[in-house]
């Protein structure tokens, strides 16, 4: 394995002015990341944002599958012991993995045999945690195939050397973000949901959207707006019931959602479109805009990486319970639930009754909101 070029002072002031600069610039923390990765060649690095504002400037992988991160957002991001840790880590103190869990540990866990042994990942690591808001977190890691106690040495000096910069550097980045977009932080939120969302005003029309929202009527696939800028299927009658439902929910005080309006697609599993008055979900970071309905579009194709398997594990959800709880988010209605996962419709009232009392959402609303809430990954 190369040796690590040597930490001399010039090298880390290059590095310090790399750090400072991304916070300025977004598109130069991958240069940064790469510069690392030419002091450590053939060294993994990941450099992780987890957190509901979509900062994909912040995800930069280096040398590492493809394969190994599909799964990593789609299943073992909830499993991950090292994601664990994260909450429980002092941000900007350099880890080695093994103080996270040791070699025996890591071994006996779906994490190990089931995602990092057939992925062939190293399992020889240090890293730490460079900010962790409310919105998010964001990490950075490296790994080896080898234990090279001097080569995990000099990383560990080097990350523990750049750790203050980085803090200094995430801090004025968030603060350039909100002097550069005054009144933009409710629409950031908005935009790191997790499934397309409207705000329609009191005509019906799209007041704002998400970006998720954007893509989806961009693709014109199950739903599209008409010249008055109000949502409708390419299906007449689907387009009458949704008129009708936002429509009556504009005049709806009960808290609960309007199922059931559907958005076919061709040769695809139909659209699922939820309905609240806008009042009801005050609490949502919706931006203030003038509208008074909101409208949540869910694809079954589609569900947020890891958000059910993270409420599961984070409440204690059964695995039948975390099956209902997924079809809830994603809109289905409970009658259909019951259908598709081959229960009583009593038997999934039941089971809805104990997931809200794991969780603390007694609204399906809430459910959702939990579900929007989970840091999403954003990988490049």
């Amino acid at each position: 394995m190369p040796s690590p070029e040597p930490l001399t002072p010039m090298l880390v002031a290059e590095l310090v002015g790399n750090i400072y600069e991304a916070a300025l610039e977004p598109r130069l923390w991958r240069p940064l990341v790469e510069r690392i990765e030419r002091i450590y060649p053939e060294l993994t690095i990941l450099m992780f944002s987890h957190e509901a504002s979509g900062a994909d400037e912040l995800s930069v992988v280096l040398n590492y599958p493809e394969a190994a991160l599909r799964d990593y957002a789609a299943y073992y991001f909830a499993h991950s012991p090292y994601v664990d840790f994260v909450p429980r880590n002092q941000v900007g103190r350099p880890t080695l993995s093994e103080v996270i869990i040791s070699e025996a540990e890591l071994h006996r866990t779906e994490y190990y045999t089931d995602f990092m042994r057939p992925h062939r990942l190293s399992q020889h690591g240090c890293g730490m945690v460079l900010e962790r808001e409310p919105a998010g977190w964001a990490s950075l890691s490296f790994a080896d195939q080898h234990d090279d106690i001097d080569r995990r040495a000099h990383q560990m000096t080097l990350l523990g050397l750049l750790a203050p910069h980085f803090a200094r550097a995430l801090k004025l980045r968030r603060a350039l973000i909100a002097a550069r977009a005054p009144g933009t932080a409710q629409q950031a939120v908005f935009d790191g949901w997790a499934h397309a969302a409207f705000v329609l005003d009191a005509e019906g029309r799209v007041a704002t959207m998400n970006r998720r929202a954007e893509a989806l009527i961009a693709r014109s696939e199950g739903i599209t707006l008409n010249r008055r800028g109000q949502p409708r299927s390419f299906d007449d009658r689907c387009s009458r019931a949704l008129e009708a439902a936002v429509a009556h929910c504009r005049l709806r005080l009960a808290d609960e959602a309007l199922n059931g309006v559907m958005l076919p697609r061709a040769g695809r599993a139909p659209l699922h479109a939820m309905l609240w008055p806008l009042a009801l979900v005050s609490d949502f970071g919706v931006p203030t805009m003038p509208g008074q309905v909101l409208m949540i579009v869910s694809d079954p194709e589609d569900t947020p990486p890891g958000a059910v398997a993270w409420i599961g594990r984070r409440f204690g959800l059964s695995p039948s319970e975390e099956k209902l709880a997924d079809a809830v988010i994603a809109g289905v209605p409970l009658s259909e639930a019951a259908e598709r996962l081959g229960i009583q419709l009593s038997t999934a009232r039941t089971r809805l009754k104990m997931i809200q009392a794991k969780t603390g959402c007694h609204r399906q609303l809430d459910l959702v909101r939990l579900a929007m809430s989970v840091p999403g990954i954003h990988l490049r």
